[in-house]
């Protein structure tokens, strides 16, 4: 790039018109060629041709009557790609520049600005970061632009708008760059134009604007898509071929800024629109740093080409299986309505009458039988199963070549009994080979985040109010100016949420925390409790101490802003007692531990130092009744004690030891004297010797037992022996 074009705006006009001629860039016209066949494979149309001579896409010439079904994965896969980087949950952090408290502060205050941001005109970030992510995965590259919207913000008394930081998906066709290089950073110049209404352009920068004959087809997008539908699909493009082409009152603005350089040590910034240079600043639109410059654009690479700016696009790599797939339906639809259809074979001809029957009316065949034979009725011939092998095979290989085998990234569950851990466990393993992707994305968008912060450090001058989500889910409101950053401008990207996304995996993992004690009171913290909850995507989920939390907090708020809606007691000097000075009735119900030290805390921060003396002094007195009432509570000696410990022989008098079975037991003594009351050991001895006796009498008895028994039996065989002599001797008798 030559000095000799910026010595008069003459010759810088000439040389921006030089930068924007397609002609000169060969690899651009090839990537727009790409873009444009992968817009119309990603809408549908996918019988297409290209054309050499005219170097456009024309719709595949073959007879009007045959199908052309399409079953586009092309889309499923660009859902897919959405689906798992809209899915990271990731929060801008702002990191200090120095340890110092004001640098700490400084950095929450900038992140707190950011995720406001993100939330702002009703989450416009975010629609532009979905379309960011489909323009990358057609094109291979994609634009986000970040600027000062001076038509952004509130009315000002002065006619004017407080102004808001803008950020929006700029599309490829609109960017032009220099040829030098294969990064952004090592770009000598960079070029946007797009189509302006030309009475904001004169009210804008105060000029007249003479509109000319241009160009403007590869600007106006939706007509550049409208025009590349037409040629595929004529029956979609007919009405847009009887539209008029009346011109309506728009303008070719462009921009270009350059990069620092020795004459330009902030780098240039030059506007043209009419056939001149309307606007033009010896800066670039983002404020340096010490650290270096910045364009306002931030490029997005999905496969990377190495000695190329421009990269590939993962639908490049789908396009012949999406072929194959659309012929082998094509194939089918024609068996269906051909030889895939049954058929009558009849021996002579056939006719068709009309039966009733049973209140319907039906078509019959009548037929006149040739020597008794029947018309024969046989199925028709499909295609062989191999057909459907290979489209399962294609559709397979779809889904490898787009690192989402069973499709759980969008959201798909792999089997009717999987529980949510494992799929959360198979979503990570095809995120695994995605990580590259992942995190060139997360870079790219962290700088984005910085322009942002460096934007808002230049226009925010005055205070306003930002939201922000609180413990529990809760919107938190605070004041911010530009003053309040510091400088602390650098911005990364850390995993908010989303270890458990789904909601069955949230439901297992909640119900295990709940069985291993996460939710008693007094294990774990309960801001720590509130931090693992946020970091598991269960952050909406609130206990009692966040409530109690949230309203000392919410006192602490009322107080900075004057409202003093808290409650307040001073003692009378001469009965001593407190008297209300502002009631609060919720007061007595207060968790006063708590509110303590969430007041102690806020009145310890460098906030609270801020605030008007009156306040100060109100709030201390507000924490120093709160601490009143810690005190006076009542002491409760199972705190300290154990109560079986105080309850043996010889500690207390029985007489005390009454009062603390009554008080801390619930056990009214009766009127006969006590004793005592035995210790645990002699408690533990006398049931082992009554076990003990009990056991040797059980023994005693079975033995008695047995012994009868057993001279029972005895008796018994002996009365047996006896009479059989008996019997005996009277036979010998009867021989005699």
């Amino acid at each position: 790039m030559k000095k000799e074009i910026f010595k008069d705006k003459n010759s810088l006009k000439n040389a921006i018109d030089g930068f924007f001629d397609d002609r000169l860039d060969t690899s651009r016209a090839m990537m727009e060629q790409l873009i444009a066949r992968n817009l119309l494979y990603y809408i549908g149309e996918q019988y297409l041709e290209y054309l050499p001579s005219s170097g456009q896409f024309r719709r595949r010439l073959e007879s009007p009557f045959m199908p052309t079904p399409v079953s586009n994965e092309i889309r499923e896969y660009v859902r897919s790609i959405v689906a798992m980087l809209m899915n990271q949950k990731m929060v801008p952090r702002v990191w200090p520049n120095t340890d110092e408290k004001e640098d700490i502060q400084a950095a929450d205050a900038g992140q707190a600005l950011l995720v406001s941001l993100d939330q702002q005109n009703n989450g416009k970030f975010l629609d532009e970061k979905e379309k960011l992510i489909i323009q990358m995965c057609i094109s291979g590259t994609a634009f986000m632009r970040t600027y000062a919207d001076a038509d952004g913000g509130v009315w000002l008394p002065d006619g004017t708008k407080t102004g808001e930081v803008a950020a929006e998906c700029i599309l490829p066709f609109n960017v032009r760059l220099d040829t030098m290089g294969d990064s952004l950073e090592q770009k000598r110049w960079i070029g946007i134009q797009s189509l302006k209404d030309k009475e904001w352009v004169e009210d804008t920068f105060k000029t007249k604007i003479e509109v000319k004959d241009e160009n403007r087809s590869q600007i106006d997008y939706q007509r550049y898509l409208s025009k590349l539908v037409q040629n595929v699909s004529p029956y979609k493009g007919r009405p847009i071929v009887l539209m008029s082409e009346e011109e309506d009152d728009l303008i070719n603005y462009r921009e270009v800024e350059f990069a620092p350089t020795r004459d330009y040590p902030e780098g240039l910034y030059v506007v043209c629109a009419g056939g001149k240079i309307i606007y033009q600043e010896k800066r670039l639109p983002i404020p340096a740093t010490p650290e270096g410059w910045f364009y306002s654009l931030t490029d997005f690479h999905y496969n990377r080409v190495p000695g190329r700016f421009w990269s590939d696009p993962g639908i490049n790599d789908l396009i012949s299986p999406q072929n194959i797939i659309n012929e082998i339906d094509q194939s089918l639809a024609v068996n269906r309505k051909g030889m895939g259809r049954p058929k009558v074979l009849t021996p002579g001809d056939v006719g068709l009458k009309k039966i009733g029957l049973g209140g319907h009316g039906f078509i019959a065949l009548s037929y006149n039988p040739i020597m008794g034979q029947k018309p024969d009725f046989r199925e028709g011939t499909p295609l062989p199963p191999q057909v459907l092998e290979e489209r399962k095979f294609q559709k397979q290989q779809m889904q490898d070549a787009s690192g989402d085998p069973k499709n759980v990234l969008k959201g798909q569950q792999p089997s009717a009994n999987a529980s949510g851990v494992l799929t959360e466990g198979l979503r990570e393993t095809a995120e695994r080979g995605r990580y590259p992707d992942i995190e060139r994305f997360n870079r790219a968008l962290s700088r984005v985040y910085k322009k942002r912060l460096l934007v808002a450090q230049e226009i925010m001058t005055e205070e306003r109010l930002i939201k922000t989500l609180g413990r529990g889910n809760k919107v938190k409101v605070q004041k911010f100016k530009a003053s309040d950053l510091r400088g602390n401008t650098d911005v990364r990207l850390e995993l908010d949420s989303g270890l458990i996304q789904t909601k069955s995996g949230q439901s297992q993992m909640f119900l295990q925390m709940i069985q291993n004690g996460f939710f008693e009171e007094g294990k774990i913290s309960p801001s720590i409790r509130q931090e693992i909850l946020q970091r598991m995507g269960m952050s909406t989920f609130t206990d009692e101490v966040n409530n109690d939390a949230e309203r000392a907090e919410a006192e602490n708020v009322s107080v900075a802003s004057g409202e003093l809606k808290v409650m307040l007691a001073e003692p009378n000097p001469e009965t001593g007692e407190d008297e209300v000075l502002n009631l609060d009735p919720l007061f007595k119900y207060d968790n006063h531990s708590i509110h303590f030290e969430i007041h102690r805390k806020y009145i310890i921060s460098p906030e609270f130092i801020e605030l008007p003396e009156q306040y100060q002094t109100i709030l201390i007195a507000h924490a120093d009744l709160h601490q009143k009432m810690i005190s006076d509570k009542p002491v409760d000696i199972r705190e300290y004690v154990q109560i079986d410990k105080i309850l043996q022989p010889g500690v207390l008098k029985e007489s005390e030891r009454a009062q603390v079975v009554e008080k801390y037991l619930g056990i009214q003594p009766g009127q006969e004297p006590v004793v005592g009351i035995p210790d645990a050991d002699t408690v533990l001895k006398s049931k082992q010797k009554m076990a003990s006796d009990e056991q040797k009498v059980s023994v005693k008895d079975r033995q008695i037992k047995a012994d009868l028994i057993k001279t029972g039996m005895t008796n018994a065989i002996q009365s047996q022996k006896s009479e059989g002599r008996g019997e005996g001797s009277k036979s010998k008798q009867r021989v005699q």
